[in-house]
């Protein structure tokens, strides 16, 4: 045990010499003009955009942590030629995209990040007019429309439902579905792209029924879905038994969080809407979902982007090294910033070209990256396309599946 945690405070020093000696390398480099084509620019240059101040430095800290990791900074057996050129955002639009200026006069080849949606697309209309590729990190939907130099590394909510319905209709044989979502525009938009991939996959939808985001009771809701209000002791058999239950779909759909999850299940139960599969988003996926009552989510499905608990071997190394250099697990952000960062230090060693214009044309040709986020391929849209995890309860654990 000691001498794990020597080990990582050894490598938690390296950390931060080494994001030391990135910020102080780009604040004394000369300004230099980068040609349009590309041919300025260091091959073996690298540079990041992240909120390292202000209101989300939690999180770009944390994105950098994984960026380094993936760089091989931290492994002693092999030397990494590649540099990271680094720059605050500090979650200011307009500041994003003059870090885009700075990286590109600096000689970046390529950048990753920003993280927010405004500053993600400030960076790629700039990185788009100086056409320098960037690997964006956000959710904002189309950001790879503002041109050909753009990328993005993110779970999409397209890309879940489609993991989600495919294995409901093709590994369950579920065919017909009800959903239950919030009235808000997550939930909105959840619901119109399940119902499109349910009928495009040949299934149909019974019922649908939306709840107020502050909600807590949902009794109404159930009702209308085909649940009923439970039997009175001694009113059943004396005309005052509750309607016929009539449930005519196998799955319910609740694209939420998961503590409003944990709030709707007990209360399925309650109002006896029993023996249909509940199914779900990357939402689901934190310690909350369990903390009521895991039985009434058994045999639950949800995907998500990332799970440390996985069989699978490269999440199981990333898990191990990401621990052993920070003393935590990696969450979702972390994992894609570290496969974001692993593809465009593997473009570069792998001699892929040495000009923005041949990395871009590197980017498009990723297909099947083995990345900890699932493998990762760009089509021509530029928007990563991923094998999610499909993930269930069993016996009140989360546990991988697909």
């Amino acid at each position: 045990m000691l001498k794990r945690t020597a080990a990582r405070q050894k490598w938690q020093r390296r950390v931060r010499a080494v994001v030391l000696v990135c910020c102080l390398a780009l604040s004394v480099l000369p300004t230099i003009c980068a040609a349009a084509d590309g041919k300025a620019a260091d091959r073996q240059t690298i540079g990041l955009i992240l909120p390292l101040t202000g209101r989300y430095a939690e999180l770009g800290n944390r994105a950098l942590d994984a960026a380094l990791l993936a760089a091989g900074l931290f492994d002693e057996t092999k030397v990494t030629p590649v540099r990271f050129l680094i720059e605050d955002s500090r979650g200011d639009p307009t500041v994003a995209g003059a870090a885009v200026e700075k990286l590109a006069a600096a000689g970046a080849v390529c950048i990753l990040g920003p993280l927010g949606s405004q500053e993600a697309l400030e960076a790629a209309k700039t990185a788009q007019r100086l056409k320098i590729p960037i690997l964006t990190l956000t959710q904002k939907e189309g950001i790879t429309g503002v041109g050909e130099y753009v990328f993005r590394n993110f779970l999409t909510a397209t890309m879940q439902i489609r993991t989600l319905v495919e294995y409901a209709r093709t590994t369950l044989g579920q065919r017909r579905f009800a959903i239950l979502y919030p009235d808000d525009l997550y939930g909105r938009e959840m619901a119109r792209l399940f119902k499109d991939e349910v009928r495009r996959l040949g299934g149909a939808i019974r019922r649908e029924r939306s709840y107020k985001t502050d909600q807590t009771d949902f009794a109404e809701e159930v009702a209308a879905l085909g649940g009923r209000a439970p039997v009175r002791s001694g009113a059943e058999g004396a005309g005052g038994g509750s309607p016929k239950r009539t449930v005519d779909f196998d799955a319910l759909f609740i694209p939420d969080a998961a503590l409003r999850v944990a709030l709707i299940a007990p209360q399925l139960v309650y109002y006896d809407l029993t023996g249909i599969r509940l199914l779900g988003t990357s939402g689901w996926d934190a310690p909350e979902l369990l903390k009521t009552d895991p039985a009434h989510l058994q045999g639950a499905v949800f995907v998500s982007g990332f799970f440390a608990n996985s069989f699978r071997p490269q999440v199981n190394r990333f898990t191990e090294a990401f621990y052993m250099a920070y003393g935590r697990e990696p969450d979702v952000l972390e994992a894609l910033v570290y496969d974001a960062a692993g593809m465009a230090v593997r473009l570069l060693t792998e001699n892929r070209g040495g000009t923005r214009e041949e990395l871009g044309k590197g980017f498009l040709q990723v297909k099947g990256y083995p990345g900890v986020t699932g493998k990762t391929s760009f089509p021509a849209s530029r928007d990563a396309e991923k094998e999610l995890f499909v993930l269930t309860v069993k016996d009140g654990q989360i546990m991988q599946v697909k």
